[in-house]
């Protein structure tokens, strides 16, 4: 197994997506919140890809009856802790899993009653909202730190932006960085993610992004003058792309995305090329092929003319590096940089280096 999957194998004769699976993401279960311990017992138990969902919402259901445990003992601080840890599980059992769709749907719905539940009682508290989207609404979780709420003139927010199968409720490590500056965050699921996976992929999803930022200038508490975005991954394709298009948004950061998926396409992995032929609208791998041609940022990014942060690590497998330098060197003077030379993708073994790092940056451009 590549040492990037951070020590924890699968069973010996785990096959070959399982393998896979763990080689591109056991460091993102743990940088998100999975403990080390739901990880190292859970997967030496996986041997097939199949059974990945089953076994995690297994887990995740262990974590769920802890909470409510706690709940009914009035515990209500340690009761939200507990049910955002059954989310996560619930949230890694369906994430890029297509094997069994009904299973997929359980963990999902799970996951959102697990997250759901444990809003009123985080710290800071979490309201979940609706973001009117084209007829429709778009499901996200606002949330404002003591430091930000009630700021004259309408707190600071940063719009956190997911990426291929990943939804709101992942970004629950990440919150907590930039609260600490003072920001609010805003987590939402667009279409082809969680709540509206339903929906195909945009390419255009800076249509969505500035849905969203609609619904924030609406919002009184908010300062429509100091709104950032954070995007992940495919959502580091996505932020970029929406910062060129809304003025609206002060300062934005991309991690670890692409500047052009069809490029980047046959050294994808298999599961990923898998969830974004299903997130395309279920079409066959060499359709999605095609329709990646269509999600580029070629000559969509070039001289934007307010701060844009671009993060990657050089030993991205699944986005080359190489992206990252032509997304900066196309946006111009107001783009900036960082790589770090370890750094996996979305640097996910290396969080506490690149969070601090984006959330100082977007607090300070949000001032």
């Amino acid at each position: 197994m590549p040492t990037n999957a951070g020590g924890v194998a699968p069973a010996g004769g785990a096959d070959r997506l399982t393998q896979e699976a763990l080689s591109h993401w056991y460091v993102r279960l743990l940088a998100n919140g999975v403990s080390y311990q739901d990880a190292s017992d859970v997967i030496p138990r996986v041997n097939s890809w199949r059974d990945w969902c089953s076994l995690w919402i297994e887990r995740a259901a262990l974590r769920e009856a802890e909470a409510e445990e706690m709940a009914r003992a009035g515990r209500r601080f340690s009761a939200a802790e507990a049910f955002v840890r059954a989310a996560l599980a619930y949230h890694f059992a369906q994430f890029v899993y297509h094997e069994d769709i009904e299973l997929k749907n359980k963990a999902q719905t799970k996951k959102v009653a697990c997250h759901t539940r444990a809003l009123p009682d985080l710290r800071p508290p979490g309201e979940r909202v609706e973001i009117p989207f084209e007829g429709i609404t778009l499901p996200g979780v606002l949330r404002f730190p003591p430091l930000a709420a009630g700021v004259n003139g309408g707190a600071p927010i940063v719009i956190l932006v997911a990426g291929l199968d990943s939804t709101k409720e992942e970004f629950y490590t990440l919150e907590t960085e930039i609260h600490l500056r003072g920001l609010a965050t805003l987590a939402f699921d667009g279409p082809a993610q969680g709540e509206r996976s339903n929906l195909p992929l945009r390419p255009d999803f800076e249509v969505v992004v500035s849905a969203v930022v609609d619904f924030l200038v609406a919002d009184g508490r908010v300062n429509s003058g100091r709104i950032g975005a954070l995007g992940i991954s495919c959502g580091g394709y996505y932020a970029p792309r929406s910062h060129a298009a809304d003025r609206r948004l002060a300062a934005t950061v991309g991690v670890a995305g692409f500047y052009d998926l069809s490029e980047c396409w046959s050294n994808l992995p298999a599961l990923t090329r898998q969830g974004f032929a299903v997130s395309f609208g279920n079409l066959s791998e060499e359709e999605a092929g095609e329709r990646a041609k269509e999600v580029s940022l070629r000559g969509v990014t070039g001289e934007v003319d307010r701060p844009l942060l671009i993060i990657h690590g050089s030993k991205d497998r699944l986005c080359p590096v190489a992206d990252a330098h032509r997304i900066v060197e196309e946006a111009g003077a107001q783009a900036e940089l960082v790589i770090y030379s370890e750094g996996v993708h979305v640097c996910n073994n290396i969080p506490f280096l690149w969070r601090p790092l984006a959330a100082d940056w977007l607090a300070e451009k949000l001032a």
